[in-house]
């Protein structure tokens, strides 16, 4: 049986890319990883893919809309 690949899903915000670059330099040093599901591999290739790119500090895209208390009742 082969092992299943997981879909590449990209970094997608600064504070991302800033998990993703301290995961890495914490492997390097030797230490116990934190994301243990990525391999080195995985994190240089998605560092390498947003770098040089502006990303937003956050993803706000699956936030959910506040609704306003006037809006309940109309």
């Amino acid at each position: 049986m082969k092992k299943q690949h997981s879909k590449h899903t990209p970094i997608i915000s600064r504070k991302q890319r800033a998990l993703f670059g301290a995961e890495l330099a914490r492997r390097e040093a030797g230490e116990l990883p934190r994301m243990k599901g990525i391999t080195m591999k995985q994190l240089k290739e998605h560092l390498a893919e947003s770098k040089g790119k502006k990303l937003p500090l956050r993803s706000h895209s699956k936030r959910k809309k506040v609704v306003k208390r006037k809006e309940w009742f109309d």
